[in-house]
């Protein structure tokens, strides 16, 4: 599932290409997907122009200047795909088969196209009223952002506080208590901080929680310099992979050697999800 990273990738492309673009029309072929319905989504953004675009958590959000907004959840497989007249034959669109799964296609009057790719189907687009947006339940629920300025060592504690019986590995993927780390940057940002996936929270001392905060950021920066990560299906909107997975330490990495000290990567189950970790660099 796109993180973080990948989220955000997407997010400054879209405004960074669609800024000021009129919509023409909406084609779909996967409907059950599109909120509240097909017909309503089209007579909401039809002839709209795009304002800009936010994220929270792993949530798009495409604000219009009618007052609408278009909230988006890539899900499992989801990807965005921007295409116009001069790279729509490009071979990252025509010979990449993960770009192949187009479900819904957003035309703008230059024809321009924003198109959804989702092998899997899972994901879906809302329309709603802008001033709405922050109160819908999947976008209130969330926790902090582990980007922003308010993600602070002080922060962590109050978390901890309140989940001293569980394990940090646990804690980090709770969207409703930091939004935003899914399991590649969880075990990335262990690795970095030194700590084992599986510790309780309340064993953490506050150097150790200074290094957790300062390692969640600084992973989830560099995959952002790298355009996230791409070990499954994401792409970025030109239809191109990632490259964060070129510089992981021990995500997808069980059996390899540690980068660091030669030690064997171990993949172990933590709740639902694989933990990736170095015994030895990792206490």
């Amino acid at each position: 599932m796109p993180e973080l990273p990948e989220v955000q990738t997407v997010v400054s492309q879209i405004a960074e290409k669609l800024k000021g673009k009129q919509v023409k029309g909406l084609w779909s072929d996967w409907q059950k997907r599109i909120h509240p319905s097909f017909p309503i989504f089209v007579k909401r953004v039809k002839g709209s122009h795009i304002l800009g675009t936010r994220r929270f958590g792993k949530h798009i959000v495409i604000d219009f200047d009618n007052e609408y907004s278009i909230v988006v959840h890539l899900k499992m497989t989801g990807h965005f795909l921007i295409k116009n007249k001069t790279n729509r034959n490009s071979k990252a669109f025509t010979e990449d088969p993960v770009n192949r799964y187009i479900h819904h296609i957003l035309t703008f009057i230059d024809d321009t196209t924003l198109e959804f790719s989702d092998m899997r189907k899972f994901g879906w687009m809302q329309v709603v009223e802008t001033r709405v947006v922050e109160d819908l339940p999947s976008i209130a629920s969330l926790g902090v952002d582990a980007l922003s300025e308010r993600f602070t060592v002080s922060s962590l504690q109050k978390i901890i506080e309140k989940r001293k019986k569980k394990t940090i590995g646990e804690v980090l993927l709770e969207q409703n208590v930091i939004a935003g780390i899914g399991n590649i940057y969880r075990s990335e940002a262990l690795f970095l901080a030194h700590i084992l996936p599986w510790r309780l929270t309340e064993t953490l001392s506050l150097d150790e929680q200074k290094e957790l905060v300062s390692a969640v950021k600084k992973v989830l920066r560099q995959a952002l310099r790298l355009g996230g990560m791409s070990d499954g299906d994401f792409r970025d909107t030109d239809g191109k992979e990632g490259r964060f997975q070129e510089t992981r330490y021990v995500y997808g990495r069980a059996d390899d050697s540690c980068k660091k000290c030669g030690t064997i990567i171990v993949r172990k189950k933590l709740g639902q999800r694989s933990a990736f970790f170095c015994p030895q660099c990792q206490h």
